[in-house]
């Protein structure tokens, strides 16, 4: 399968569904831009073996978070977590930890991006 196709297939398998908008959103804007996160950060990153989606989903979150990045980026690692076996407690933990190194604001905002999410998750459920 060529890297393409198996970027396609893990981010959905991490994202969810909604990384068929978030895509074809960036395609819109710039094919190469998106075909870069399609190859590379899921054809090949998020493809390689011995580290579990579990961890890559956590390390993704903790270092967005740990660099304020509080956006769409977020939102869809923090899905990731819940789609790939993490769950509300375990992630907000997560956050309580992280006040320690990335501070209360980027956490707040973390806790209120978690927020959303699982009020949309149980609206579409």
């Amino acid at each position: 399968m060529n890297k393409h196709k198996v970027g396609k297939q893990r981010i959905k398998e991490i994202i969810g569904e909604k990384s068929e908008n978030i895509i074809k959103n960036l395609e819109e804007i710039s094919p190469d831009f998106a075909n870069y996160i399609i190859d590379f950060a899921y054809g090949d990153l998020y493809s390689r073996q011995g580290f579990s989606d579990k961890y890559r989903e956590l390390s993704a979150v903790a270092c967005l978070i740990g660099q304020g990045n509080t956006g769409l980026p977020l939102k869809a690692h923090l899905n990731g977590m819940l789609n790939v076996g993490w769950n509300k407690e375990e992630i907000i933990e997560l956050l309580i930890f992280l006040i320690g190194y990335a501070g209360f604001p980027s956490c707040v905002e973390a806790v209120t991006i978690l927020k959303q999410i699982i009020e949309e998750r149980i609206e579409s459920s």
